[in-house]
């Protein structure tokens, strides 16, 4: 009888160890951080300023788990909170676009380790910075300007015009595909919406005296430094002879 009983209280010692608080859920401990994002432009580089993430998700793994175990989801200042959690280890990560591939299901994981040491403990994170891939047009930037045309005989310029329907390209400073092709109108002005922020050029093609079948570009920098940016290019200035 009396080994009966020190079995049964070694039996419930070991389950009540069994079950004692692990990583996870029921706890007084908390994790919370933020999380930004930098847009990219199809060339990888920067395009504006950092941003708070909203609705991103952020997920969360138990000890020495390698799968989610939980999620929040980021609130408009991408701020994010995981609560009532017990002591332990835990791993926090985020999903984010790849910065050397323009593909749609590229990612990257962003992860950070954090141990919780006491019941009640309360963990802030490093910010978490995330890559999203934007086009040339997914902005609200604005540039415009005005071409004339130089009459032009024997070398002689007679005349300018403004003119009209000429073509103008737009690039990136670093790129060398075409972005978007505008035509002006009967004043000689363009326009083009919707821009990134990010480093641009402008040109028309312009003839030549000596080879009138070899154009030149004549070509006009400009950069949208914001959002809401608004361009005004110098006149361009093309040539007819």
């Amino acid at each position: 009888m009396y080994l009966k009983r020190i079995l049964f209280f070694a039996s419930a010692f070991s389950v009540l160890t069994a079950c004692g608080p692990q990583e996870g859920k029921g706890g007084l401990a908390s994790i919370e951080g933020t999380v930004m994002v930098q847009d990219l432009n199809t060339l990888h580089e920067k395009s504006g300023e950092l941003y708070p993430a909203t609705d991103e998700e952020v997920f969360i793994s138990y000890g020495n788990s390698e799968l989610a175990d939980d999620k929040a989801k980021t609130s408009f200042n991408g701020k994010y909170k995981f609560s009532n959690i017990t002591k332990g280890d835990y791993t926090l990560f985020v999903y984010s676009d790849d910065t050397t591939s323009n593909a749609k299901n590229a990612t990257l994981t962003f992860k950070q380790n954090v141990s919780l040491d006491s019941k009640k403990d309360a963990a802030t994170l490093e910010t978490f910075i995330i890559y999203n891939h934007v086009d040339y047009d997914d902005g609200n930037g604005i540039v415009s300007g005005n071409v004339q045309e130089i009459q032009c005989k024997g070398g002689i310029e007679q005349d300018t015009l403004n003119a009209t329907n000429a073509d103008v390209f737009l690039q990136f400073q670093n790129g060398s595909e075409i972005l978007e092709r505008v035509r002006t109108d009967a004043n000689g002005d363009f326009i083009i919406p919707n821009l990134i922020p990010g480093k641009y050029r402008l040109y028309c093609l312009t003839e030549t005296r000596f080879d009138w079948q070899s154009d030149t570009a004549v070509v006009r920098n400009f950069e949208i430094e914001s959002n809401s940016s608004k361009n005004v290019v110098k006149t361009i200035y093309t040539r007819n002879y």
